[in-house]
């Protein structure tokens, strides 16, 4: 279960499943909110494919909960019609339809967070958030198992829904190294010209941090006049994107920030760049993070929980994170600014992090070791 495959991380993640969980094991069945999106047309044929919106029916009055109510009824007569064995869903929006619904229908249930809650849920789950975070604590408790996608999002899951340690698994994003690869060669290469290159790859909203990114490019005009002025690359749209043209052109960066909008396939401007930047202020297990370490294209990331877990997936130390990436504090554009020109001048360091990033993405998250692991824990579920 996921709202739709408009081509986000979690969007992403699904669609690999669909296209990577065993055939001998598994017969697959999709529900969606909304049919279409960027990825959509590349749902495996064999999979059964359920859209809410095909069959919503038409209130005349409308008051709240009456839309959930009706999600959760169609989700139930899915489960008892198609006789089906396991749930799984993805993002807190579908467990809050998948819980009940499950329940009802005395279907087991896997649940994915993939995201903190703390942080996730009050910036995007609107009104009644009490009221929400209630019926997400049961649903998420009455789950036979819960993945989190990372040791940082597993603990605050925990501690934020109260839940039974023992139930909440820290299972990472898988890599798909082969269409990562795939997609990086077979499309055409994005403009390049002499300039350092950094592409900061997300949706324009105020956790992904792009303000401090722009201030960061302005700081480096400001504290090093001799260093060439980067150029960077903002893949991706949203509700925030006219703030940040606005201050692009406030702080004087017109010849350095190109806006290039949403595109369905990031990865050619991840391998073209320089560096990617991953300023967010939380992130789950970013994708576009692991995509640019199995290109070998170098990252600087804010100091975040997942960034600094890095390590624990190779080495089970936390405090390895910076083998990988390079890390700067978290919303300190002067930082940044000196991360971004030391990663330029220092291409040795710069090259040894790049090695060990490509090496854990293309092994120890690649989806011949990830997706067992998941496939595993549905099936021990049913």
């Amino acid at each position: 279960m996921i709202a739709s495959l408009d081509g986000g991380g979690s969007e992403r993640q699904t669609l690999l499943l669909l296209k990577h969980l065993s055939r001998e094991r598994f017969s697959l069945d999709l529900f969606l909110l909304r049919r279409g999106g960027s990825l959509y047309e590349q749902i495996p044929s064999d999979v059964t494919v359920h859209c809410f919106e095909d069959s919503m029916p038409k209130f005349r009055f409308g008051w709240p909960g009456r839309i959930h109510r009706a999600q959760v009824a169609a989700v139930r007569r899915i489960l008892v019609d198609r006789k089906i064995d396991v749930v799984y869903d993805r993002t807190f929006h579908m467990t809050l339809i998948a819980g009940p619904a499950a329940v009802s229908a005395s279907v087991p249930r896997v649940s994915t967070i993939v995201s903190p809650p703390s942080h996730a849920v009050p910036q995007n789950a609107g009104r009644f958030l009490a009221i929400k975070k209630r019926q997400l604590a049961y649903a998420y408790a009455k789950a036979a198992q819960v993945i989190a996608v990372s040791g940082p999002a597993a603990a605050d899951a925990r501690r934020y829904y109260g839940l039974n340690p023992r139930q909440v698994l820290a299972i990472p994003n898988p890599v798909d190294v082969a269409a990562i690869d795939a997609a990086a060669a077979s499309s055409p290469i994005p403009p390049r010209d002499g300039r350092y290159t950094i592409v900061c790859v997300g949706r324009m909203t105020r956790e992904k941090g792009h303000e401090c990114l722009l201030d960061a490019i302005a700081c480096l005009e400001e504290r090093y006049p001799n260093f060439p002025q980067p150029r960077v690359w903002l893949v991706g749209d949203g509700p925030l994107r006219p703030e940040l043209e606005a201050k692009t052109k406030t702080l004087g960066l017109l010849a350095a920030i190109e806006f290039i909008g949403h595109v369905s396939n990031p990865a050619p401007w991840i391998a073209a760049a320089d560096a990617l930047c991953l300023p967010s202020t939380f992130e789950g297990f970013p994708n576009v993070m692991l995509e640019a370490m199995a290109l070998g294209t170098p990252v600087i990331a804010s100091d975040i929980d997942v960034v600094r877990s890095l390590g624990r997936v190779a080495h089970g130390s936390e405090d390895r994170g910076r083998d990988y990436v390079s890390i700067y504090r978290n919303q300190d554009p002067a930082e940044l600014a000196r991360k971004i020109r030391r990663l330029r001048i220092n291409p040795t360091a710069t090259l040894s992090r790049v090695i060990a990033a490509r090496n854990l993405a293309r092994r120890a998250l690649a989806i011949e070791m990830i997706v067992p692991r998941i496939e595993a824990t549905i099936l021990s579920a049913k």
